[in-house]
Parts: C-alpha cells; sequence; structure tokens
C-alpha cells in the first residue's frame, strides 16, 4: 500500500492501487496531475505540487 500526505499536514490518501498521470482537460496542461484510488474515498484526482510525502511500504 501507498501512502500519500498532503502539504497541508492534515490529508492523506491510502492508496492499494497503482496512481497515473493525467492530462485529460486543456486546463490540466499547465499543472500536473495523478488520479488514484483511494482506499475509503474511490477515485481521486491530485495535484502533484500539493503532495507533502509519499511512502510506500512493504
Amino acid at each position: 500500500m501507498t501512502t500519500i500526505k498532503m502539504n497541508d499536514s492534515r490529508t492523506q490518501y491510502d492508496v492499494k492501487e497503482d496512481y497515473y498521470k493525467v492530462r485529460d482537460d486543456l486546463q490540466m496542461l499547465t499543472q500536473s496531475f495523478i488520479e488514484l484510488t483511494d482506499t475509503q474515498l474511490g477515485r481521486v484526482l491530485l495535484n502533484v505540487n500539493n503532495i507533502l510525502s509519499v511512502r510506500i511500504a512493504d
């Protein structure tokens, strides 16, 4: 499982599946987003600039 913590120091996502880069919309061309599947929230779209840390558990 992968844990992604956001730079607000409170929000975190526990991801069981692989996450991947998304470029579907013209607005996203200037920013980098990843789409992931959180264990509780389901599909989530995150701005890469707002990620504080990524921890991959063995």
